[in-house]
């Protein structure tokens, strides 16, 4: 009974090897994750570039100051929302430094020497199988552990790109649209970036006012886009990384644990 266990697991496993080689150098996983991870990358850039202008133009408008007697400063109200621009101009950067080293990371597993050692170590892992010698038995098990390493690298981060993309569309774009929310940030900056100093000389205080009470709305509006911002970006861009390298962890342990 042992021994047709024995073989059919050794049949399962060559079934896996021949599916990992077909995956690894025929599939289209790879060039689609290439696609989906060079999208990300410039929709974040996108995104911080829209943040840091938006605090150029508050920056601009903070310290204006209200004429005829009463000194107000219409800055005052963009003061919170410059604060926040500021922090998520910080979560962006480092949103584009997981996509930059994921980028690195695929053309390291795409790369042909880096295929030409999976298979290598496929085809040899499924050749000691059938080696029933107990006198390299550790070695046997060093070297399998090592395989599965390798098979992790070279799936897990086509598959996390490929899942970002599968979350993002069907369950989070609904709500938390970084297209949507970008504009509204555009807008904005827009807007604000309109603060005229020489319309002041004609309607002062009312011309202030009223920039104020408009300030308020954008500065509301573009608080919540940019809470929205940061749970996708924190989502697509740490979340899956952290799971990563806790899969990368927990392999590693594995490896080193001792027969």
């Amino acid at each position: 009974m042992n021994i047709i266990k024995q073989y059919w697991l050794n049949i399962l496993l060559a079934f896996l090897s021949v599916a990992v080689v077909y995956f690894a150098s025929f599939a289209k996983l790879d060039s689609e994750a290439n696609a989906r991870i060079d999208s990300s990358f410039k929709q974040a850039l996108g995104v911080f570039a829209t943040a840091k202008a938006l605090n150029a133009v508050i920056s601009l408008a903070q310290g204006t100051q209200l004429g005829v007697g009463l000194t107000i400063s219409i800055g005052e109200v963009l003061d919170p929302i410059n604060d926040l621009v500021e922090r998520f101009s910080w979560i962006m950067l480092a949103s584009l430094t997981s996509l930059g080293i994921q980028k690195i990371l695929m053309s390291v597993v795409v790369y042909g020497g880096f295929e030409v050692l999976l298979i290598f170590s496929l085809v040899v892992s499924n050749l000691l199988l059938y080696y029933k010698s107990k006198k390299y038995q550790s070695s046997k098990y060093i070297f399998f552990k090592f395989t599965i390493l390798l098979v992790f690298l070279r799936f897990s981060i086509p598959f996390m790109a490929l899942c970002n993309e599968f979350v993002y569309v069907n369950f989070v774009k609904q709500e938390y649209s970084i297209e949507q929310s970008q504009q509204v940030l555009v807008s904005a900056k827009d807007k604000i970036s309109k603060l005229d100093h020489k319309e002041a000389s004609y309607f002062s205080k009312d011309y202030y006012k009223n920039k104020f009470l408009e300030f308020q709305d954008v500065a509301s509006s573009a608080a919540d886009k940019i809470v929205d911002l940061i749970i996708v970006f924190v989502f697509q861009t740490m979340l899956f990384p952290i799971l990563f390298l806790w899969f990368l962890y927990r392999i590693f342990i594995f490896s080193l644990r001792p027969l």
